[in-house]
């Protein structure tokens, strides 16, 4: 109830002039209130745009549960891999400038690279099938620059054969912001600012996180379940080679510039500033059906999904959306329905829980569409003995390796993840399962995957692959959520 009474007293509308009706605002703000009170989600912000015009912000509760401090239109969010879209977008605009091929190697650029990484492709990196590991730099990383980086740990950030398997890759786009850089001969956060930032007008939007601190800040906050309370979490990346992948501070302002521009063809302002075709690019539909579809409502378990280069698109109803999302203390939801000129931007500074259902009524109340109604399949034990066994995500640090242990027990299937407790995995689908989170409002997905002899070899979780294994060492702790 204490959350409630912040959120209902720091409220901050901005009124658009081609708004929504009373009586939408008035059922899309109820519908935020009650799901941020269940999600105890300290603050939200919100955008809307409708037939291309800005028709509703609003801003409920607080930076900062301590503090109390309100949000309001000029509070900065990290918004984490939505920075993805920006270096996706500024690559392959250089990429076009210099008429270099997607599909051209990346050591025709960068010179000295180790034998394998050197043949990466600019689309592998972009698509998350390079077969490099998520590698989130250690201490000792985090100050040595990006070709030092992949000079020093070589192939050994290859757990794949390239092109072989999608897997979210942190380390994939730290190497594609290298590769701007290359190209532009400038800083990646400059290349940035030069090619996007400034051009949109994003006025707001920044990497130096000193700068931000200094405005109106919305930390992150992480859910305690001992303490059963909710904690401000400082997230921020510092070391220079994780930017590309999760660097931006932004705020749902300038993220709606952004929007606009993507859904108007590379236009601003009615003005170009890129390419209609490397906007086509971007929503290409490469990778499909890379996440989980299942019956509760986040956007990774949509039907139809795919990832573009740095956009992910997806179905619902007869919506076809494309954005992304950032995760890390906060949680960015950007999503676009070009054909509508239609988006939907929403910031929670809560760690894994948005106001799910909220986000469906807005479709519905904006768009008329509801969505259809996903039906869980009847139980299929005839695949239980293939994907029995163990799973781990590769990393440096082998000693550091999360592992998932997958097993049947007197008719039941469970998931362990290292040396916690198993929990129950419910059919979803062929080779698809889901298993509850007591952090969490609704359950997480994962899918099993076959290698070309047609053996179960892969198990997909958070977007992130993992490779099944004869080792049954279960030792390190439960893998923390990170970025998607």
């Amino acid at each position: 109830m204490i959350l409630l009474l912040f959120i209902l007293s720091f409220g901050t509308l901005v009124l658009k002039s081609q708004s929504l009706t009373s009586k939408q605002a008035t059922s899309i703000e109820t519908s935020f209130l009650k799901e941020m009170e269940e999600a105890r989600i300290p603050g939200l912000a919100l955008g809307i745009i409708n037939n291309n015009n800005i028709v509703y912000e609003q801003y409920f509760g607080v930076t900062n549960i301590d503090t109390e401090i309100p949000l309001t239109d000029s509070t900065i969010f990290q918004v984490a891999s939505i920075t993805k879209i920006f270096t996706s977008l500024a690559l392959l605009t250089e990429l076009e400038k210099a008429k270099i091929s997607a599909n051209a190697h990346i050591g025709d650029l960068i010179k000295g690279l180790p034998p394998k990484i050197s043949q990466l492709t600019y689309h592998q990196l972009l698509t998350h099938t390079s077969g490099l590991i998520d590698y989130i730099p250690s201490a000792t990383d985090s100050n040595i620059d990006t070709y030092t980086f992949f000079k020093i740990h070589g192939d050994s950030l290859l757990f794949a054969e390239p092109g072989t398997i999608f897997s979210y890759s942190n380390t994939g786009y730290a190497l594609a912001g290298f590769a701007l850089e290359t190209l532009c001969r400038k800083t990646y956060c400059q290349a940035i600012q030069d090619i996007i930032i400034k051009p949109l007008k994003m006025t707001n939007t920044t990497f130096n996180f000193n700068e931000v601190i200094q405005k109106s800040y919305s930390f992150g906050h992480l859910y305690d379940p001992v303490l059963k309370k909710m904690l401000p979490s400082m997230n921020h990346f510092e070391p220079q080679i994780i930017q590309p992948a999760a660097g931006i501070f932004s705020t749902i302002h300038d993220l709606e510039r952004l929007a606009l521009c993507l859904m108007n063809d590379g236009e601003s302002d009615n003005k170009p500033v890129f390419d209609r075709e490397i906007i086509e690019k971007m929503s290409t539909r490469y990778i499909k059906n890379f996440a989980i579809t299942g019956p509760s409502y986040e956007f990774q378990i949509y039907p139809n999904n795919a990832y573009g280069y740095g956009l992910v698109m997806f179905s619902y109803g007869r919506l076809r959306l494309s954005g992304h999302i950032g995760s890390g203390s906060q949680l960015t939801y950007f999503m676009c329905e070009p054909k509508r000129k239609f988006a939907l931007i929403m910031i929670s500074n809560r760690q894994a829980d948005y106001p799910i259902n909220t986000i469906k009524n807005i479709f519905n109340i904006v768009l008329e569409e509801k969505g259809s109604q996903f039906k869980v399949p009847s139980e299929n034990k005839s695949e239980w003995s293939e994907i029995t066994g163990n799973y781990v995500l590769h990393t440096l640090e082998p000693k550091n390796e999360s592992r998932i242990e997958i097993s049947e027990t007197e008719g039941m299937l469970y998931i362990k993840f290292d040396a916690k407790e198993k929990m129950v995995l419910q059919q979803i689908g062929y080779l698809k399962y889901q298993f509850p989170d007591p952090a969490l409002r609704f359950p997480l997905k994962i899918a099993f995957y076959r290698d070309k002899s047609g053996k179960v070899k892969y198990l997909r979780y958070q977007w992130r692959t993992w490779e099944k294994t004869h080792s049954t060492n279960l030792l390190n702790p439960f893998p923390v959520s990170s970025d998607p």
